[in-house]
C-alpha cells in the first residue's frame, strides 16, 4: 500500500507540482519554482550527489510524497532534510511511514542516530517527530528558504544499529 522508490527524472513533474502546492510552499518556506527550474535542480545538484538520496512515496501505487535524506557521506548522523506529503494524502499515516523508512534506511547503513530540523511554526511536523520518538535537542534562529528569520527545532533519535553495511 505504501512504498518508496528512488527519485528519477521522470518523477520531477510530480515533485514540481507537489512543491508548488500552496500549503506545501507555506509549510516548507520555499519559493515557487517552475517545472524546468526543478528539473534543472535535479540534474545539476541531486542526481549524482552521494551525500543525499531522494525518494518518492507511493500510496496505492500513486505518487503521494517526497522524502530527502542527507548526511550520507557522514559518520554518525543521517538527516531527514525534507518530507512533503500531498495535502490529499495527509493524515493517513504516510508521514509516520516515511520517518520509519528513513530510520531503517539510516540504520541499514550503520548510522547510530538520525536528525531532523523543522521551523517553529510547523506544528504538524513537530507533532509527527515527537510521536515517532524524537526529542528536541536544540532551538535556534534560522533563515528559511523564503528568507524569513524564525526559530527552528533540531530533533534527534538514537538508532539501534548493527552497522549492517560498511560505507
Amino acid at each position: 500500500m505504501i512504498r518508496f522508490c528512488g527519485l528519477e527524472e521522470k518523477d520531477m513533474r510530480f515533485l514540481a507540482d507537489l512543491l508548488n502546492n500552496e500549503s506545501i510552499l507555506a509549510a516548507l518556506h520555499n519559493e515557487k519554482l517552475s517545472y524546468d527550474e526543478w528539473l534543472d535542480v535535479y540534474r545539476k545538484y541531486w542526481k549524482n550527489d552521494t551525500d543525499e538520496k531522494h525518494f518518492i512515496l507511493f500510496f496505492k501505487d500513486k505518487p503521494a510524497g517526497w522524502l530527502k535524506i542527507n548526511g550520507l557521506d557522514g559518520k554518525d548522523t543521517a538527516w531527514l532534510s525534507m518530507l512533503a506529503v500531498a495535502p490529499e494524502h495527509q493524515r493517513k499515516g504516510l508521514g509516520k511511514a516515511a520517518v520509519s523508512f528513513f530510520e531503517e534506511y539510516a540504520s541499514d547503513r550503520g548510522f547510530i542516530s538520525v536528525g531532523i530540523r523543522t521551523t517553529e511554526d510547523n506544528s504538524a511536523a513537530q507533532s509527527l517527530y515527537k510521536r515517532c520518538g524524537y526529542e528536541i535537542a536544540e532551538r535556534s534562529e534560522s533563515v528559511t528558504g523564503d528568507g524569513l528569520k524564525m526559530m527552528s527545532y533540531t530533533f534527534f533519535k538514537k538508532l539501534k544499529t548493527e552497522n549492517k553495511i560498511e560505507r
